[in-house]
């Protein structure tokens, strides 16, 4: 059994309601939904007796309650006394663009400067970021925004200058691409530079941007420090940038994510992730 069930009938029994225990959880209702469902079949019975504007536990769900928790203790102390033993694994994760643009060379300092740790690394959205932190399924994460949560910190690790670039050699928007870096740039750019609204492709990954200008050609609104050194930088100016965030829970103990917090805070920025502007 996951442990995430236990975890999440627990905060429906303390809440009595499924809306804010997903709230808590960072999780959708309808998830929150599918995991008491789930247990209750797994139980083979009931354990919350819900009325048309109440929850309330049933006799079972009493009965899981002191279990639930001296499981979700002991296994949370197993962690602990596993990391505690020695600094061996750690999981992290980032969204699309922090991968591409910070974490890929990253993971190699990582591996350079703590030869003996085991990582995990993998990518996923920032609701998906946010809700691993909470649950303690992933150690830390690279971002493109501040996390906003008051268990998460983030540091901020380095900021990209974005600049318009193009395939041709030339100030023509009629092939752009456009990344969606923020809502603000967004708004910003497409108020500066009306033609930008009628984009060939929209995209949130920058990859994805990158890889259909090399193959088609096109321009788009790019890290000035992290691109193709045979795009052209066309005149019109922007004033904009995105940076690259760490984030991790607040008051964790867990060993060695100190000392990885320590290193990319004295890190700026990671070397060869820069590359420098033709």
């Amino acid at each position: 059994m996951d442990i995430r069930f236990l975890t999440t009938f627990l905060e429906v029994a303390q809440t009595r309601h499924f809306g804010k225990a997903a709230d808590n959880l960072y999780l959708t209702q309808s998830a929150v939904s599918a995991r008491i469902k789930l247990l209750e079949e797994y139980f083979n019975t009931s354990l919350f007796v819900r009325n048309r504007n109440s929850i309330q536990l049933s006799a079972a769900g009493e009965k899981l309650v002191p279990y639930a928790q001296t499981l979700a203790a002991t296994l949370s102390d197993a962690r602990r006394a596993l990391n505690e033993d020695s600094f061996q694994h750690l999981v992290c994760a980032a969204t699309p663009n922090a991968y591409q643009l910070y974490m890929r060379e990253a993971l190699i300092g990582i591996k350079q400067t703590f030869p003996t740790l085991s990582l995990r690394s993998d990518m996923a959205n920032i609701e998906q970021l946010s809700r691993q932190l909470h649950d303690r399924s992933i150690d830390f994460a690279f971002t493109m925004e501040v996390l906003k949560s008051d268990d998460i910190e983030s540091v901020q690790l380095i900021t990209f200058p974005l600049a318009l670039y193009n395939s041709k050699q030339n100030d023509s928007f009629e092939d752009y691409i456009h990344i969606d870096w923020s809502h603000k740039i967004t708004d910003a750019l497409q108020q500066k530079i009306p033609q930008t609204k009628q984009a060939k492709l929209k995209t949130s990954t920058y990859q994805i941007a990158l890889s259909q200008i090399q193959r088609f050609g096109g321009c788009a609104l790019l890290p000035q420090n992290n691109r193709p050194a045979e795009l052209y930088k066309m005149s019109m100016t922007v004033d904009y940038s995105v940076s690259v965030f760490l984030s991790f829970m607040k008051g964790t103990e867990l060993t060695g994510l100190a000392e990885i917090v320590s290193y990319f805070r004295g890190v700026n920025p990671i070397p060869n992730v820069l590359k420098e502007e033709s």
